[in-house]
């Protein structure tokens, strides 16, 4: 073949592995275009108080440096705050955020690969396809969604940049400068961001110690590192209260055998968790298997520990495994009392994930270490069948998660947007969406969400009226098909309302449901939000069509402010977007006679 045919298909071939290699990261992106609801959450309403003092002029370093949780999120603040006044508080830029993050470190990684691993780029790039599936992976959905969790990719981003810049050519002065400026920004974003100092300095120390008298020769700016972990850590824990809510690490040591299955189904949640058949089981086989491979590759590098070449292709990788698994310790320590399967949360995948993609590159590089040391014992093409075997093994398991993500994906989309409708008519619902917001928090999230509309950061704002009638789309620019199905009266004053609805032109459940009845005057006003989302196999049956899975909805309905005589009950969709509303086909006669309740008709 000609020379330059040959350099044609090479770069053909490299461009192809390329775009393999993005293949996850634009999957991710697609899933989160579609399943991100642009609504705040759980600890975010904590988080938009400093908004609300940016604006009154009132903001101080105390503010933005507070403990929230375990964790000084002050670097995320200053994010939060910042993107807030740019978009008026759309938490998918927050999103957009976090993704972006991930891909820092998806780069990172690859640099790191190009750096300690010998090879073609068509090499280089399908290691990065197999690392970029787990780095992008959907089974971290509450990460992804959630706009607060930039806090969670902070410190890996920080981690892996430290990593990358302690395999630099900058001279050694420079590395520590720069790298303790990172690990000050991965302690004040996230309580686990503090490992940044305990992992990095390692990276520094060893990846390129020729003689141990080059310990001595940077003595002076290893002792700079330390100092630098002491004054962060004495700044973090300044003031510092344990949250009353938070079980004590104490207590694990009263289940040591709990704990070790929490730690094991921690390291292997990222692979196991998307089983469909006992996942915490599968999770702690997984991880145990992990935990092992990952010390036999550790043990190696140890047994050779003299050999420059070996310990300076592994160190980054191995530390990088580490993170990971004293983040699994740290967590096992303080959340095990909370029972084992909280291990497989979503948000600590993102944490595990690590420790894979650290095995993966230590795979490769102790496996071409030991063909050179130990050819009578392997050979090049066992040693590609093992790795062949175990990348298709861990690729085919993480693309089998898919299927489970997407479908939690879907879910927390329907869950939040019911969320979101309920916050939108906050001021006007009777049960106070007590089983969508937090019955604690709900009077503080009313009236942040108040002054957040008032000065514009929320959209769209709160609705100001529960005069439905006012808020009807007349120009029927969307169409529902469903039916408010049922209403019976189940005791206490209460009825059960049933039905499904899907908006036709996305043939998905309804943003919203929020049942009314009529005010004195005869008009519908605002009674509540349903609050269920129930599972309707036989649409999907009758009518042939998957789109009907998730569009049954269920609600008990309080009538204590029901006015006296016969009242019309209907249901309406509510979209989130344009805060209009439209009829579900369905009315219900309700008579109401002092305490007594009685369905007269329905149409």
């Amino acid at each position: 073949m000609p020379k330059n045919n040959y350099e044609l298909n090479y770069k053909l071939i490299v461009g192809i592995s390329l775009c393999l290699a993005i293949i996850p990261a634009i999957v991710l992106g697609i899933l989160i275009l579609k399943y991100s609801v642009n609504v705040p959450i759980q600890d975010q309403w904590q988080i938009s108080a400093i908004f609300e003092k940016f604006h009154q002029g009132t903001l101080s370093f105390n503010d933005l440096i507070a403990q929230h949780n375990e964790s000084r999120k002050f670097f995320p603040r200053l994010i939060f705050l910042t993107l807030a006044f740019l978009s008026k508080w759309n938490i998918r830029y927050e999103i957009l955020v976090a993704f972006l993050l991930a891909c820092i470190v998806s780069v990172n990684i690859y640099l790191l690969n190009r750096l300690t691993i010998a090879g073609s780029h068509i090499k280089g790039l399908t290691i990065a396809l197999v690392s970029n599936i787990f780095i992008f992976s959907a089974v971290q959905y509450e990460n992804w969604l959630w706009g607060i969790q930039i806090v969670v990719f902070t410190p890996i981003v920080c981690i892996t940049s430290c990593i990358l810049i302690a395999y630099s050519r900058l001279n050694n002065l420079a590395k520590i400068f720069i790298c303790m400026v990172l690990s000050t920004i991965s302690t004040f974003s996230y309580a686990n961001g503090l490992l940044a100092w305990l992992i990095v300095l390692p990276v520094l120390v060893l990846v390129q110690l020729k003689s141990w008298s080059d310990i001595r020769k940077n003595i002076i700016l290893y002792l700079l590192w330390i100092i630098g972990f002491i004054a962060n850590i004495t700044f973090y824990f300044h003031d510092y209260q344990k949250p009353l809510s938070h079980p004590s690490p104490l207590e694990s040591l009263q289940y040591p055998y709990q704990t070790f299955q929490y730690f094991l189904a921690f390291l292997g949640s990222s692979l196991g968790v998307g089983s469909s058949i006992q996942p915490l089981n599968n999770s702690i086989i997984l991880g145990a298997v992990i935990i092992i491979l990952f010390i036999g590759l550790c043990s190696y590098v140890i047994w050779h520990i003299k050999d420059y070449e070996l310990r300076h292709q592994t160190i980054g990788w191995i530390m990088l495994g580490f993170y990971a698994v004293i983040s699994a310790l740290v967590t096992s320590a303080g959340r095990v009392t909370l029972g084992i399967e909280q291990a497989l949360s979503s948000r600590y995948t993102t944490f595990s994930t690590y420790i894979i993609i650290s095995i993966i590159h230590l795979m490769i590089i102790v496996g071409e270490d030991a063909i050179k040391k130990y050819s009578f014992l392997i050979n090049r093409s066992l040693f590609s069948k093992i790795i062949c075997w175990f990348l298709g093994i861990i690729t085919v398991i993480q693309v089998h998660n898919l299927t489970y993500s997407v479908d939690k994906m879907k879910s927390w989309k329907q869950n939040f947007l019911k969320y979101k409708g309920c916050l939108l008519l906050i001021d006007f619902t009777h049960d106070n969406c007590q089983n969508l917001i937090d019955p604690y928090y709900f009077e503080y999230i009313k009236e942040r969400a108040n002054y957040l509309t008032e000065i514009g950061f929320l959209e769209p704002g709160l609705i100001a009226t529960n005069r439905i009638p006012d808020l009807v789309d007349t120009n029927n620019s969307r169409q529902i098909e469903g039916i408010f199905e049922k209403l019976e009266f189940i005791g206490e004053n209460n009825l059960l309302a049933t039905g499904w609805a899907i908006f036709t032109d996305t043939n998905l459940p309804v943003d919203t449901i929020v049942l009314s009845y009529d005010n004195w005057q005869g008009e519908p006003i605002v009674s509540a939000v349903a609050d269920m989302t129930m599972p309707r196999l036989n649409l999907v049956k009758e009518l042939k069509s998957q789109k009907y899975l998730k569009s049954g909805w269920q609600k008990v309905l309080s009538t204590h402010k029901f006015p006296q005589g016969n009242i019309n009950v209907k249901a309406w969709a509510l979209d989130t977007k344009t805060t209009k509303f439209y009829q579900i086909p369905g009315t219900y006669v309700v008579n109401k006679n002092g305490e007594n309740l009685t369905v007269l008709s329905g149409n």
